[in-house]
């Protein structure tokens, strides 16, 4: 009563089924309950290891933020000694300038 289509996919199904129980057998597994045991061990580390993996990821995330503040307290010192040394180097031209200005005497031949 059942149609060859049917009955040929019922049988595309046990088959695959019958591959499967054979596949878990061979990787140890005893039954239900155990695929239960070994899921329930499965999920347990793969907590464990998301947990080690987040804190791994902050301890990385607070290294990188220091790194970045030193770097930035160094670019910030570099700038403040760039501007040190351009303002010592104003103040010596405008010495040296008011200098000769002083030694120059005015000239009144004119």
């Amino acid at each position: 009563m059942v149609s060859k289509k049917e009955r040929q996919h019922y049988e595309e199904l046990q088959h695959e089924a019958n591959h499967y129980r054979d596949n878990l057998k061979e990787k140890g597994y005893k039954g239900a309950d155990d695929l239960s045991k070994r899921q329930g061990e499965i999920r347990g580390l793969e907590e464990k290891i998301v947990l080690r993996i987040e804190k791994e990821i902050k301890v990385k995330e607070h290294t990188i933020e220091t790194i970045s503040g030193i770097f930035d307290a160094i670019q910030q010192a570099t700038h403040s000694e760039t501007f040190t040394q351009q303002r010592q180097q104003l103040r010596k031209m405008r010495t040296t300038n008011i200098n000769r200005a002083k030694d120059q005497e005015p000239d009144f031949s004119r």
